[in-house]
Parts: structure tokens; C-alpha cells; sequence
């Protein structure tokens, strides 16, 4: 068992298009027993496309959310602090996905992209 965590590509690919994900990550998603996270991020990007009014993303967040729990996924925390602290730990990260590596650092988990 093992902890791992989703970038917002990831959690598309898993939801909508498996066939995208390499074979590796599949296995990892589809095994019950590892603990699945997904990025406060990408639940973040979905609230602002929201409120930016863009008609094709009413409830963005909500429906990717509900999906991701559906598959046994645990959406990581968007409160105020958890970003500031998840932030703060980004900025001595070297690019890319610094925010990313942060929160897999905070959870403890093992960050799974598509690459």
C-alpha cells in the first residue's frame, strides 16, 4: 500500500480516457489498497474557470470532485492555510510542478503525471 498523488491531468486522463495513462499508473489507480490523492490544485483551476463565467464550466469543480471520490480518490484540502503553507514550500522547488511537489511532499505521497 502507498500514497500517491494526482496532478489535474492525470485525474482527466483517469476519469475520461484511461487509454492515456501508462500502464504503470493505471495498476497504481486501480489498486485498492494504495491511497489516492488528488491536487488541491486542480480543484482550484476548476473554481476559477467557474468564476471567470465560462459558460462550458458550470459546476467544474463540484462534478470533478464527485468523480474523483467515486473512484476511492481523496481531494486534498483548498482551505487558506493549507495553499499558503503548500506555497510557501513551492518557492525553494525547482520548477516544474512546484506546487505539486509541495503537496506530495506535505501529504506524504509520490506525485503520478502522465509523463
Amino acid at each position: 500500500m502507498s500514497d500517491y498523488l494526482l496532478d489535474g491531468a492525470t485525474l482527466l486522463a483517469a476519469l475520461g480516457a484511461p487509454f492515456r495513462l501508462r500502464s504503470e499508473a493505471h495498476a497504481i489507480l486501480t489498486d485498492r489498497a494504495n491511497t489516492v490523492y488528488v491536487s488541491a490544485a486542480t480543484f482550484l483551476d476548476a473554481y476559477e474557470l467557474e468564476q471567470d463565467a465560462r459558460a462550458e464550466f458550470p459546476a467544474l469543480r463540484g462534478r470533478l470532485q464527485s468523480a474523483a471520490t467515486q473512484m476511492g480518490f481523496i481531494a486534498l484540502e483548498t482551505t487558506p492555510a493549507h495553499v499558503d503553507r503548500a506555497a510557501t514550500l513551492a518557492a525553494a522547488l525547482p520548477w516544474p510542478r512546484r506546487i505539486l511537489r509541495a503537496q506530495a511532499e506535505m501529504q506524504p505521497a509520490t506525485l503520478l503525471t502522465l509523463e
